[in-house]
């Protein structure tokens, strides 16, 4: 790896990390005529969203970041972002879209979990 990228990659993954916490709040709380939804729908949306958030922190703090700890520690932000919502217009909380995000952010977590399993395994080590 570049020195120059090997120096630089702690910055960009922080700033990684905090563009991802602070979408998921800033859509979380914007106010329901400010939404436009994807053809997806919301409970798909909550599980990528987390999904994709916790391959992110996880990559960010591969070696500081255990992925039980990362998991809930997004379970719980996910569930002070939903009650949040009880403060913006239109917008209410939601269990099951609490439910849903949860599940996103334990399935990025086991993949992070079962990636980093197998590359450390010593059968592929031994390839």
């Amino acid at each position: 790896m570049p020195e120059k990228l090997e120096k630089s990659l702690p910055m960009l993954c922080g700033a990684a990390v905090t563009g991802c916490f602070l979408t998921l709040a800033i859509l979380a709380w914007l106010p329901a005529k400010a939404m436009t939804r994807t053809s997806l729908g919301g409970h798909a949306e909550h599980l990528i969203a987390y999904l994709a958030t916790a391959i992110v922190v996880g990559v960010a703090f591969r070696n500081r970041l255990s992925p039980g700890l990362q998991g809930a520690l997004l379970i719980v932000y996910a569930a002070i972002l939903e009650v949040g919502q009880i403060y913006s217009p239109g917008r209410q909380a939601s269990l099951q879209d609490f439910l849903f995000s949860s599940t996103g952010a334990v399935l990025g977590c086991l993949l992070l979990w079962t990636v980093r399993t197998l590359a450390t395994s010593p059968r592929a080590a031994g390839r």
